[in-house]
């Protein structure tokens, strides 16, 4: 006889299912109807283990920012900031294009949220990413005074933030080189803020 699941265990269970939906059709396609219809739970066990849809997207984006971050660990990481900031690059443009509908899901939470409306346990992951390129601008750029190198972290991060949906779009700019306009992009920033580090 079948063990009754656990609230938690049907919780995952949803996140799993939606993460499955989103990867596969897309963010559009999400909808708890089709979700109930998917993974054999009912609309109302949806809304029992979340209050709305959107606080299911944050979870499930919780485990997109979770999986960033482990691929970003696996950069490599040598004496040289400016080389272990371009590592980081080419993992996260690899991790957008590898998941680019999960991404999108992310990209698309994140301007249709407030930031006051994030979770502290939400908040935690991305400012774990942040953190990486703040390690590594610290050792590029050591006589910039804290405070001024917390907020071009934080520059460089959305910048880079904002510059995945191109990497997720397919019909606009479809005939750039992605990679190459996010990488310029990237080290116009780092060399801009090394000519201001001299001034």
């Amino acid at each position: 006889m079948k063990t009754a699941k656990t609230k938690e265990e049907i919780r995952v269970d949803l996140i799993i299912k939606a993460r499955e939906l989103i990867a596969e059709k897309g963010y559009e396609y999400l909808t708890a109807r089709k979700l109930a219809d998917y993974s054999g739970y009912s609309v109302g066990t949806i809304y029992n283990q979340f209050k709305s849809m959107d606080v299911l997207v944050m979870w499930e984006n919780c485990q997109t920012l979770d999986e960033l971050y482990q691929k970003l660990l696996t950069a490599e990481f040598g004496s040289d900031a400016y080389v272990n900031l371009n590592h980081l690059l080419e993992k996260y443009v690899d991790f957008v294009l590898e998941n680019k509908n999960l991404w999108f899901t992310l990209y698309n939470f994140h301007f249709a949220s407030v930031m006051a409306d994030f979770e502290l346990f939400y908040l935690r992951r991305i400012i774990k990413i942040v953190q990486l390129l703040e390690h590594n601008l610290h050792k590029l750029f050591v006589k910039v005074p804290a405070s001024e190198r917390k907020v071009s972290t934080e520059v460089l991060f959305i910048s880079v933030f904002a510059l995945s949906s191109l990497l997720t779009t397919e019909k606009e700019f479809a005939r750039l080189e992605k990679r190459y306009v996010v990488r310029v992009l990237f080290n116009t920033y780092l060399a801009g803020m090394s000519y201001l580090a001299k001034k």
